[in-house]
């Protein structure tokens, strides 16, 4: 059997690039700086274990918070958080990590 061309290559990603990763059940979007959006098939889990400086926002989502534009809550009892990155990509936060999202981008709400 042949090999398809594109197997094995790999693609080395800089980590000072990525703004964002979300996932697809076992698949995942990585946001670039450049506009790029790039569908690879490793899990959050993966990517968080080899660069946890990345935060984890929601089961779905890892930002890089250099690259935050903005975080706000709407709501009152039950409040819901979204950040907003500088690709304008709008992301919103898991109600167990509002609190710890805050914490770390500085507005403790």
């Amino acid at each position: 059997m042949k090999a398809s061309p594109g197997a094995g290559v790999r693609h080395n990603l800089d980590t000072d690039q990525i703004i964002a990763i979300t996932a697809d059940i076992n698949y995942s979007y990585v946001y670039m700086l450049n506009g790029d959006c790039l569908h690879r098939s490793r899990t959050l889990k993966w990517y968080l274990d080899r660069w946890p400086h990345l935060l984890r926002i929601h089961k779905n989502a890892l930002i890089n918070i250099d690259y935050v534009q903005s975080y706000s809550l709407t709501g009152g009892k039950q409040p819901v958080g979204f950040v907003v990155m500088k690709n304008n990509l709008r992301l919103e936060v898991s109600r167990r990590n509002i609190k710890a999202v805050g914490q770390v981008l500085g507005n403790d709400e």
